[in-house]
């Protein structure tokens, strides 16, 4: 019995923590890649048109932030690829999201050195059509999102997980009251056959499962806490924060390729979706502490059936003697 309740609490203790750990370091990174991936080609966008209407390209060209944002955008699709979440599909969409980011820098590029030719309305037509690759319907941006809602789904399916769930809280802590009850049913007959009340062993067997599933339970279901904390809050919340800067930055694009001034400020904040990142870090690395449990598990278990053994064992002795 204290075999199937170690079992038992082993499984939901790996499976657990396999769910965490594939939304920390893989699905929840590539999400917030793709995320921002897209709030830097939107900003990137602005910031050209923004350098064009204001004449700073006939100098600069599309201008450092648009430089920038490119940069941005090129690391969260590198950090995609990375933890590679989306298998062979998933590749193939990626390597075509890059091809896009490439053929959308070089037609900027050609929109600037025509421009600075004095070929300004073919510049224009040139930044134009870069702009709707981008925000066109099945475009660049929308192919992104595309990756971000898949990797969006692979945590919402980790968080889903049976491992993560109350009811295989409940499983380990029903495994360990039919282990307890079968420790004072022995205790009960023992005391009986033998005319002992206590058992010593027994006893400290019992006291030692009693806080062992409390342990147990406690990591688990703090465990589950700070996965649906991280999965059902913190992760909408970076959401909100990267949607409202994709929101300001394609607001100001629209007003600047219709010749209108643009809204000031907005954009991309690398500093805020950072601190808007950061709670949902926190709440991931809560998820997959055990709080020593890997060890104490299994210590805990092999006690419980050492001394439930010793305490059968000796009042066995005391019958033979």
């Amino acid at each position: 019995m204290a075999l199937l309740f170690w079992i038992a609490a082993t499984s939901v203790l790996v499976g657990g923590r396999s769910a965490v750990e594939s939304a920390r370091e893989k699905g929840v990174p590539a999400y917030v890649g793709a995320r921002t991936a897209h709030a830097a080609l939107s900003d990137a966008d602005r910031a050209a048109w923004q350098s064009f209407r204001s004449g700073a390209a006939q100098l600069t060209g599309p201008g450092q932030r648009f430089r920038d944002d490119i940069t941005t955008a090129g690391d969260g699709l590198s950090r995609i690829a990375e933890v590679d979440v989306g298998g062979e599909a998933g590749r193939d969409l990626l390597r075509s999201v890059n091809a896009q980011v490439v053929t959308y820098q070089g037609l900027v590029e050609q929109a600037d050195a025509t421009y600075r030719k004095g070929l300004e309305e073919l510049g224009y037509a040139y930044l134009t059509y870069a702009s709707r690759m981008l925000h066109a319907e099945g475009g660049l941006l929308d192919r992104i999102d595309e990756i971000a809602e898949r990797d969006r789904r692979a945590v919402e399916e980790r968080h889903g997980s049976v491992w993560v769930s109350d009811a295989a809280v409940a499983a380990v802590c029903a495994l360990a009251a039919a282990l307890l009850a079968v420790l004072g049913y022995v205790q009960l007959a023992m005391a009986r056959r033998f005319r002992r009340v206590l058992n010593l062993p027994l006893l400290a067997a019992s006291v030692l499962l009693i806080g062992l599933t409390a342990w147990v339970a406690a990591v688990f279901l703090r465990a589950g806490d700070s996965f649906a904390a991280a999965s059902e809050r913190a992760l909408p919340a970076f959401d909100r924060t990267i949607q409202g800067q994709i929101a300001a930055a394609d607001t100001g694009a629209r007003a600047l390729r219709d010749d209108r001034p643009a809204p000031a400020g907005g954009g991309l904040d690398l500093a805020a979706a950072e601190r808007a990142q950061r709670p949902l870090t926190a709440r991931l690395g809560g998820a997959a502490d055990t709080g020593g449990l890997v060890a104490g598990l299994p210590a805990g278990t092999a006690a419980v059936a050492g001394l439930a053994a010793l305490g059968i064992w000796l009042r066995l002795r005391e019958y033979r003697r």
